[in-house]
This record gives C-alpha cells, sequence and structure tokens, in this order.
C-alpha cells in the first residue's frame, strides 16, 4: 500500500524530531517512542519486497497498520503542540501513555503477521531506493508541442472544413476511445493564428461525463463576454446573466450570440449516457437555426459514435493509432531525454523497441511506459523488467488493457510519490489545479517536507515535476522562463486509475459516476456544491478538506467535530461577515490543522485572537481578502509557521509587531510597515531575525520607515524579492532612496520592482552587487535604461511590461544579458528589433533563445 510506504519515513522523522526537540517533555514516554520507531523500521524493511504484497491477507493488515500510523501521528502532533495541553497536563500526560501502549501492542500484532507473508529484501534495501533521478527543468515547448507528434494531417483535414465559405452552421465530430489525441488535436486547432482569424470569438468548453446544461451554457456566454449577476453588480455592468436562469432562458441568449457573433466553439469530452444524448440532440439541433448561425463552427470530442448522430454533424474524424514510426518518435521523446551517450543509447533502444509495440499505437499508453522509463536510465535491467511485465495491450473501448499500462507506471513510482499522485482523485473532471494550493496541501498534510537546503515548497515542486515527466499530470500553464508549474491537470484515463487506486487505499470513495461519497473512513474530500455541510459530521477521520467548486454552502457548522484535519482550504467562498465569524470560530477548534487557506474571503474583516489556538499551523494564506483591515497580534505566537501569505490585502495597514519571533517563516508575502511611532506595527529590523527566510514580497509607501540600511543584506537565504510601491504618496526621489537603503543578500536570484517611478534603477540592482541574479521583472515604471555603464547580467529571465520611457535596442540588451533564454516584454513602445519568438501575437510579447 503507498499509503502505508510513505508515511512510515515522516513518521520516524516526527518521532526523532519529539524525541529531540521535546525530550524532557516526552521522557516517561520515550521507551514506548523507540519501541514504536524499531517497529516502523522493521516493517519498512519488510515492504520492501513486494512480491507476495498482494495476498488478501497483506492487503487487509496493512490497511489496519495505516489506521494505526494515523493515530500515531495524532499522538505525535499533539505532543508538538503541546502548550495548549498545559492545564489539563497530568491528564493529558495519562492519555498519551495509554495510547501509545495501546498503539504499539497492535503494531507489535501487524509487525508479526507482516513478518510471516513479506520477506526482508536480502539486501536490506527498499526496491525504491534505487529511483535516484535528478530534478530536470521542465518547460512549456517540452509539455505542449513536444506532446504533439504528427498530428498536423489530422489538423490540416479538420481546418480545410472549418475554413470553407459555406455561409451555414458546421457542426464537426472527432471520434476515439479515451488517450487517442482527441484533445490534442482540438487544442492545436483552437491556438492556431488562421483559425483564429477566421472568426468573432473562440470558446472552449471541458463537458466531461457529470454535465450540467445550464452550467455549459452559462460558460459559453461568460467567456463571450457576459457577466454574471455578481459579476454585474461590482462592476456596474449590463447585460448580466442571471445565476438561476433557466437553461431554456441561457440557450435563447446563445443563440442570439450566435446570430451576431461567428464563433468557434469547442466542446470537449461529450459523454452520451442517461439521458445525455437527448440533451445534446436538443442544443445542437432543433433549437440552433444553421441559417441563423451562419459560419459559426462546433467541434465535439467524444468516445461514444452515438453523439455525433445526435448532433448530426456535418463531418467527422476519427483519429487513428500511430504508426510504428510516429509510435517511436513519440516514445523516444520521453524516455530518450536524459542520455547523452549514444553507445549507452543504443542498449536503450534495443529495449525500448520490444516495448513500443506492446503501446498498440496508442499515444497515451506510450507516453505513460515512455515517462516510466525516462526516470529509470540509470538502470539497463529495470527497463528489462518492465518489457518482461509490459504485455500486448488489446486496445479495446472499455480500455482495460490500456489501464494496465498506467498501472505499471503508477507501481513504478516510489511510495512518496503514489501518494503525492493519490491526491488528484479529488478533483472533479477537466479541473485545473493550481499547483501552489496542491503542494500547500501536500505539506499540511506531510506527504512533503524540507530536506537539506531544500524547502518543503521546493521540493514540492520537484515531486509535481517527477509527475509530469512521466506523463501522469499535463501541465496547463508554467511560467516562462525555468517552467515551473502553475496549474496542472489529468487525463480522464490516469484520474480513473487514481480514484480506483485512492478508493483502495481508503482515503476516499467514490460512486458509479466517479464522484466522490463521504465515509466513515474518508480521509480526504474535495467539498462541492453538491454536498451536504451536514454530512461531514461523518467523516471524523478527515485530514484534508478542500473547496473544488465555485458555489459554496456553508460547511462551518460540524467543522469543528474534524479534530484529525491537516489541511483546510475554503479560498474564494462567499460567506457574508456574520458566517465568516462563525467560521473562525469553527476552524479556531481544529488543533491539529497544519494548512489553513482563506483567500479571496469576501467576508473575512478580521483575524481574532482565537487564531492562536492553532498550534501546528505551518501555512496561512490570506491572499486577496480585499475587506481584511485587522490582524491580530497573536499570530506571532504561531511558531511553527513557514508561509504567510497577506498579498493584497489592501486595507490592512500593517503587520504585528514580533514577527521577527517566527523564526521558521521561509515565506512571507505582502509585509507593510508602519512608522516607528506606531509600537503596534511591525518593524524592518525585525526582518533581521528570520534567518530561514527565502521568499520576501512588500508594499512600500509613505508611511514605511525605512532606516536601517542592512536588515535584508542579513537575511542570507533570501532567494526571492518583491518590492511594490504606493505612487499616491511617493514621488520619484523619495522612492529610490528608500529602495537605496535596501540592499538584498548578494545570493538574491529573482527581483520584481512594481510601481516604481524613478528613471534609473536603485543603486544596488547591477550584476556586481547580484552576481546570482537570475529572473528580474519591471512593471508600470519611469525607467530610461537597465544597464548603466558596460555591464553583463547573468539573467536567465526578464519582464518589461509598461515602462513607455524605456530607450533600447534589443539587439545591444542581447549582448548585455548574454545567458537570457526567456524574455516577456509588453507596452515597452520603445524598445527596437524585438523579435517575438513566433508569429503568433502574443500579450505579452515572448522571445526565446
Amino acid at each position: 500500500m503507498a499509503s502505508v510506504d510513505a508515511l512510515i519515513s515522516p513518521l520516524v522523522q516526527q518521532l526523532l524530531t519529539v524525541a529531540t526537540n521535546h525530550a524532557q517533555y516526552v521522557f516517561e514516554f520515550s521507551h514506548q517512542f523507540k519501541v514504536m520507531k524499531a517497529r516502523l523500521q522493521h516493517i519498512k524493511d519488510l515492504l520492501g519486497d513486494s512480491d507476495n504484497r498482494n495476498k488478501e491477507i497483506v492487503q487487509t493488515t496493512l490497511a489496519t497498520f495505516r489506521d494505526f500510523m494515523f493515530e500515531a501521528d495524532d499522538i505525535l502532533t499533539d505532543c508538538l503542540i503541546r502548550e495548549e495541553y498545559r492545564k489539563n497536563h497530568i491528564f493529558f500526560r495519562c492519555q498519551t501513555g495509554i495510547k501509545l501502549k495501546d498503539i504499539n501492542s497492535r503494531m507489535k500484532e501487524m509487525e508479526d503477521i507482516l513478518g510471516v507473508h513479506l520477506k526482508k529484501p536480502r539486501d536490506g534495501r527498499s526496491s525504491h531506493e534505487d529511483d535516484t533521478e535528478q530534478f530536470t527543468r521542465i518547460t512549456s515547448q517540452d509539455y505542449y508541442e513536444g506532446d504533439i507528434v504528427e498530428v498536423e494531417n489530422d489538423v490540416k483535414k479538420i481546418e480545410k472544413w472549418i475554413l470553407r465559405e459555406d455561409y451555414k452552421l458546421l457542426k464537426i465530430g472527432i471520434v476515439g476511445m479515451g488517450g487517442l489525441g482527441k484533445t490534442t488535436i482540438s487544442k492545436k486547432i483552437f491556438n492556431d493564428t488562421v483559425v483564429r482569424d477566421h472568426f468573432n470569438q473562440k470558446i472552449w468548453v471541458s463537458v466531461s461525463s457529470s454535465f450540467r446544461m445550464e452550467v455549459i451554457l452559462r460558460s459559453i456566454l461568460e467567456q463571450s463576454g457576459e457577466k454574471s449577476v455578481e459579476q454585474s453588480q461590482e462592476g456596474g455592468q449590463s447585460g448580466q446573466i442571471s445565476a438561476v436562469a433557466d437553461p431554456s432562458q441561457l440557450l435563447h441568449k446563445v443563440i442570439s450570440l450566435l446570430k451576431e457573433k461567428t464563433c468557434l466553439i469547442i466542446f470537449d469530452d461529450i459523454w452520451g449516457e442517461k439521458g445525455g444524448l437527448d440533451l445534446w440532440k436538443k442544443f445542437f439541433s432543433s433549437d440552433l437555426p444553421e441559417s441563423d448561425c451562419k459560419r459559426s463552427c462546433f467541434i465535439i470530442t467524444t468516445r461514444n459514435k452515438d453523439v455525433t448522430s445526435a448532433i448530426t454533424a456535418d463531418e467527422i474524424h476519427q483519429p487513428s493509432f500511430l504508426d510504428d514510426e510516429k509510435s517511436w518518435l513519440l516514445f523516444s521523446k520521453h524516455a530518450f531525454r536524459k542520455i547523452q551517450e549514444q553507445s549507452l543509447r543504443e542498449k536503450f533502444e534495443e529495449v525500448g523497441k520490444l516495448i513500443v509495440p506492446k503501446c498498440g499505437g496508442l499515444p497515451l499508453a506510450i507516453k505513460t511506459i515512455g515517462g516510466l522509463l525516462g526516470s529509470k536510465t540509470h538502470s539497463l535491467n529495470e527497463w528489462r523488467k518492465i518489457s518482461e511485465q509490459c504485455s500486448v495491450l488489446n486496445i479495446t473501448e472499455e480500455n482495460s488493457d490500456v489501464m494496465k499500462s498506467l498501472k505499471l507506471s503508477y507501481d513504478a513510482l516510489p511510495p512518496d510519490l503514489k501518494q503525492c499522485l493519490l491526491c488528484f482523485s479529488i478533483y472533479p473532471e477537466d479541473f485545473d489545479i493550481q499547483a501552489e494550493k496542491l503542494i500547500h496541501w501536500w505539506i499540511g498534510e506531510g506527504l512533503i517536507q524540507g530536506k537539506d537546503s531544500n524547502t518543503a515548497i521546493e521540493i514540492g515542486f520537484k515531486q509535481l515535476s517527477k509527475l509530469v515527466s512521466r506523463c501522469l499530470v499535463e501541465v496547463v500553464d508554467t511560467r516562462g522562463y525555468d517552467g515551473r508549474v502553475y496549474s496542472c491537470k489529468m487525463h480522464d484515463l490516469v484520474r480513473d486509475l487514481t480514484l480506483e487506486m485512492a478508493k483502495d487505499e481508503k482515503f476516499c470513495s467514490f460512486d458509479h459516476e466517479h464522484k466522490q461519497e463521504l465515509t466513515q473512513c474518508s480521509r480526504w474530500l474535495g467539498f462541492t456544491s453538491e454536498m451536504d455541510a451536514q454530512s461531514l459530521s461523518k467523516t471524523p477521520k478527515l485530514r484534508a478538506l478542500l473547496r473544488t467548486t465555485n458555489n459554496l454552502t456553508q460547511p462551518h457548522k460540524n467543522l469543528g467535530s474534524l479534530c484529525s484535519l491537516r489541511a483546510l482550504d475554503l479560498s474564494n467562498n462567499k460567506l457574508d461577515k456574520v458566517a465568516f465569524k462563525n467560521l473562525l470560530s469553527s476552524i479556531s477548534s481544529l488543533e491539529r490543522l497544519s494548512y489553513l487557506n482563506l483567500s479571496g474571503s469576501k467576508g473575512l474583516e478580521e483575524v481574532p485572537d482565537s487564531i492562536k489556538k492553532l498550534r501546528n499551523l505551518q501555512i496561512l494564506v490570506l491572499s486577496g481578502c480585499t475587506k481584511l483591515s485587522k490582524l491580530s497580534s497573536s499570530i506571532t505566537s504561531l511558531k511553527r509557521l513557514i508561509i504567510l501569505d497577506l498579498s493584497s490585502c489592501d486595507k490592512l495597514p500593517y503587520l504585528p509587531r514580533g514577527l521577527g519571533s517566527l523564526s521558521q517563516l521561509q515565506e512571507l508575502s505582502g509585509l507593510r510597515l508602519a512608522s516607528q511611532s506606531n509600537r503596534k506595527s511591525c518593524q524592518l529590523p525585525e526582518l533581521g531575525k528570520l534567518g530561514e527566510l527565502r521568499i520576501l514580497r512588500m508594499h512600500l509607501s509613505k508611511d514605511s520607515d525605512i532606516t536601517s540600511s542592512d536588515v535584508l543584506s542579513k537575511v542570507e537565504k533570501l532567494k526571492v524579492l518583491a518590492i511594490d510601491l504606493c505612487t499616491e504618496s511617493l514621488d520619484g526621489k523619495s522612492m529610490q532612496e528608500m529602495l537605496d537603503k535596501l540592499p538584498p543578500p548578494q545570493g538574491l536570484e529573482e527581483l520584481y520592482l512594481r510601481l516604481y517611478r524613478h528613471d534609473t534603477l536603485p543603486k544596488w540592482v547591477n550584476p556586481q552587487f547580484l552576481p546570482k541574479l537570475v529572473y528580474l521583472c519591471i512593471e508600470d515604471g519611469n525607467l530610461l535604461d537597465i544597464c548603466a555603464g558596460e555591464t553583463t547580467w547573468n539573467l536567465e529571465g526578464l519582464r518589461l511590461n509598461l515602462l513607455p520611457y524605456l530607450k533600447k535596442d534589443w539587439n545591444i540588451l542581447r549582448k548585455e544579458m548574454p545567458c537570457l533564454r526567456y524574455a516577456e516584454v509588453s507596452d515597452c513602445n520603445q524598445i527596437d528589433n524585438f523579435q517575438r519568438a513566433d508569429h503568433q501575437e502574443y500579450k505579452p510579447r515572448i522571445w526565446r533563445a
């Protein structure tokens, strides 16, 4: 079981932390902790051999053992935050001792059972310890265009249909089994410049199996520029869509849109089950008079041929399986990226040529097998083993054998990556997942921890990149200069696999429509508008509750019962002030909570003193809470905080004094400094105490009192610095004087300056003072030049935006920045000779080396 393997190592580490940092407090438990640590280590060694792990008795035993692991984790967490229990000190010690003895006794029974059925590996090593792959940067080219293999003929064929001059509504069906490339072809068409110029409007709708017609219609209208009721009220605009509009009214608006504009609308992944065909037939046929919708085009991707009949498609395209040559090309792109030596590559190619024909020409199967093998280029023997395991796939509509190939990729993952992958199971189909939120959850859950000089966040992004490189996760958006994933999603077949695995591991349960069900054993929950908040009382073991819908009901009523909760994301909720006050009251009782995200909450006006009860909190995200005006000073008592995000909280005048006591803080966003006369405000010298700080985002105004000139330079681990300036209260001279007093450490790697109203940069922004700077972003300023004198930068990435006075020849700038490989330039009209990466009209314009 992935969860058992993955939980043992962090639990052992936590045991060491408790024993080391709290030796005096846990002295009377030391024997029980030592016993637990020894048994965990022995079981971990036993699990290194998986030959017999499919036996029913072993599976049942491991499931029980996993529950013990969670119980032990709760006890250890309580010890780490023991200050909360001082009023009941004797009672707590007594109860803890009893629980530890009970867990160790039951763990011994499990150890004996597993010892009979599992052999310890001969060399005492885990089978996954050979996975020594190194993190490599992942660029958008690798995972956008790199995945498009030989679809140009498909695209050209469909584009000919689209670009003909027939003045009628055109309906095109792209039909084929999952993993055949239907969505890839559609995306290529959707982003084509010739196709774009042919239509007034382009709209993409992800349908999935559990669609609601009113949601789809509303999506079409919103993408076309219509505003929802809420948006209209806030912006004072007309032409609104009622949140409770009848589907027939919405359809009437769509028809009106098609009469006014020529539109390309792509409906991706239409299913035809449970009456869905009748809905699609009604939508595409009887209610859309073709004469009134001239030159518009619908493209429908589906696995079901009946859908194309129901919509009376004018043209149907069926992507074919890849031939041997194209299959090998796609496989090579993923399998051989790390092999440079030609003689070594030839040996791996011999084995690869035995594997590729077994994939049956299915792109998804080829990519996942290629991604799996690409992570194991240190061992030719591993390739041979996988070749022997991988039987010839019988590609069918049911995808049963394709799932076997995906399962092979899953089985080959190290335990920690398996559990990270299973987290994707709670997200709905076609859901764009924000990478940072996902990684925050992993940290809160304890799935990843900082190691050596790498923070938990850095390791989290590496883990995500590994899943992408194995083709188990798809990239939606990345940061341009280094390819860091901003958002991602999962192919529906891979998602089906994660649902089955998560169900087997008893992290969550799903019905026949792949919707999540709540059970007493559920550990993770993606909360949707269809769920009843009352049902949370039935899930006492829940460890993660994450919002995955736009229409959030009020789940606060039963939050207090979730005593094991580690991760809570209720971001962008629309709760009012009163409801939010009740929510915060419930949250304050979640003493084991490690990750809390309330960003974008419209009803949050004050963070109360009760926040201090969350002694285990490591990540607190309140960004975008536009009404937040008061932050309790008790937040400085949260000694385990590593991330505090208060960015875009414009009504918050300052952060409380005492912030320097948060010695473990690694990221601080939204820092606001008041004058020294304000004794309640955090002052600049406090930052010098934050020895672990890596990322600092700060906002400066005329009230910001900066007297120390070397504080930031003493924060030696600082890698990212972002400074926003308030232009309404600062003139150019005072801005530069203020920034000149804030030189960061010379190890700074990324610098962001916004609203900088001076014609020259601060004196420390130069390659001599910042030799390790690799990314520079300057936005909305009055700069005349970037490089002063004869200087050579080591920059790899550059973003210039809204700099109307910047006069520069791009060719000269390139000589001053010889390492530059990515640049974004927007609204800088006096930069000459700037060449786009291609002929598309990017906004901003993109340049790549």
